[in-house]
């Protein structure tokens, strides 16, 4: 595709010997005599790969036009023309946010060389900056419940600052989706994003995998490993599951973010960080910290934003679009026959409690669409599908341990509140905990008088 420049100049026969020079380079060239034209010609078009710019201008000055390019155009680099005597102004152009200059009787071969590299500047700042749109619109979260308005809310806020960001929530609710979100929509989206399943880490290999190690360190430590911490540098590090830190880990942690530092296992000198952290976990950490599982200190420095996902059975007005977006999508990717679905269908999803959540939700969307021939999903399909995952639970006691000492815990609350009458007060006393405490264990049982 031909690069297009924008030439601005009030000497007319200057703009004809470079724009022959620049033709024949194979470049589109638009012309302006004066400033104010430039700005009109920008105004109407924004597809210029590239500026060159005299300063010395009539009506509106070269300086002007820099500053208003730099705040309603930054993508487009700026190539000063300088003449006799603008030199020091055109070096203080480039401290302005002009990518270069030039000077009207350089050798052209130093001209183009100049030009070209500026082009090649535009050209990939574009493609970042789609890019990063695109990723974006990628990690857009979906939801018209009142429950995850108020996350999106959160998303925007924590996207907008770089601090650290605590998301709790049950398993399956999105809780990496949402962090991608924030990083995809914040000011780090051009670095990396990188996540670690602390949960599934063993004890004796995650300060490994976060901190990295030097060769010899251990044995089968061959070569030198980078850890996740400088993996993300300039970018995000997404630590999922942080609840199931061992306390001596946390502190190593915790370290790392108040020095912003960290030290390969096997290393004696330690190295510079840039990454903003976003911790995840299922676990009630103020619980954890009461049992001294969880480090209060680190605690307070994980939870400046706090995000706390709702379960899908909490907003189940979000089920059908979920149910939608998600069989779009698989039929997308798979290249089928777009597909849709009933409303008995839908009304069956919207009656589950979905205990693995969003997940289990996609889970059963993707098998409908594999086994489904039919462009029309309807309700027996759909009772069918959830009857088979049923079973399949059932035979292979899928239900985990925190599952089902969440459904104990909540039947407990429940009953020693309905014992003592509903009140907080003494029902806190009973449990042995305080009022706030169980404030939050009942709303995240959705336990109500």
């Amino acid at each position: 595709m031909t690069a297009k420049l924008l030439l601005v100049d009030d000497d007319p026969f200057f703009r004809d010997g470079f724009k022959d020079i620049l033709q024949d380079e194979g470049y589109s060239i638009a012309e302006a005599e004066d400033g104010k034209i430039a700005l009109d010609m920008l105004e109407k078009n924004s597809r210029f790969d590239l500026l060159l710019l005299d300063l010395n201008l009539p009506r509106v000055s070269g300086m002007e036009v820099l500053k208003t390019v730099a705040d309603l155009h930054p993508e487009l680099p700026v190539l000063i023309i300088s003449g006799a005597g603008t030199i020091p102004l055109a070096v203080e152009a480039t401290k302005m946010g002009a990518y270069d200059f030039i000077e009207k009787d350089d050798d052209p071969r130093k001209t183009i060389i100049k030009v070209r590299n500026a082009i090649e500047k535009s050209q990939l700042l574009r493609q970042r900056n789609r890019l990063v749109a695109e990723q974006k619109e990628h990690y857009k979260m979906i939801g018209s419940s009142p429950a995850m308005q108020a996350v999106f809310f959160l998303i925007d806020r924590a996207a907008g600052n770089t601090s650290k960001v605590l998301i709790t929530g049950e398993s399956g609710t999105g809780k990496e989706m949402i962090a991608r979100a924030v990083h995809h929509n914040s000011a780090r989206a051009a670095g990396p994003f990188v996540a670690v399943n602390c949960a599934a880490i063993p004890e004796n290999l995650i300060e490994s995998e976060l901190f990295g190690h030097e060769k010899g360190a251990f044995t089968g430590a061959h070569v030198r490993k980078i850890g996740k911490f400088e993996a993300a540098h300039t970018g995000t590090l997404f630590l999922d599951e942080i609840g199931d830190t061992s306390l001596m880990m946390q502190a190593k942690i915790l370290r790392a973010l108040e020095d912003n530092k960290i030290e390969r296992v096997g290393s004696l000198h330690s190295t510079d960080i840039d990454v903003r952290i976003i911790a995840a976990t299922n676990k009630d950490l103020e619980h954890e910290m009461t049992e001294g599982n969880f480090r209060e200190d680190l605690y307070w420095r994980l939870a400046v934003l706090t995000l706390d996902v709702p379960p899908l059975r909490e907003r189940r007005e979000d089920i059908s679009v979920l149910a939608n977006h998600f069989l779009d999508e698989f039929c997308r990717n798979e290249k089928t026959a777009q597909k849709s679905m009933t409303t008995q269908a839908l009304k069956i999803l919207l009656q589950q409690d979905w205990p693995g959540n969003i997940r289990q939700l996609r889970n059963i969307i993707e098998r409908l669409c594999v086994l489904s021939d039919n462009p029309v999903i309807d309700g027996r399909q759909v009772s069918e599908a959830l009857k088979k995952v049923e079973t399949s639970a059932e035979q292979s006691n899928i239900q985990t341990l925190r599952q089902a000492r969440d459904v104990f815990e909540a039947e407990f609350i429940r009953n020693t509140l309905l014992s003592q009458d509903w009140n907080i007060q003494a029902t806190a006393y009973v449990l042995g905990i305080d009022r706030t405490h169980l404030w939050k264990k009942m709303k995240r049982f959705g336990i109500e008088k």
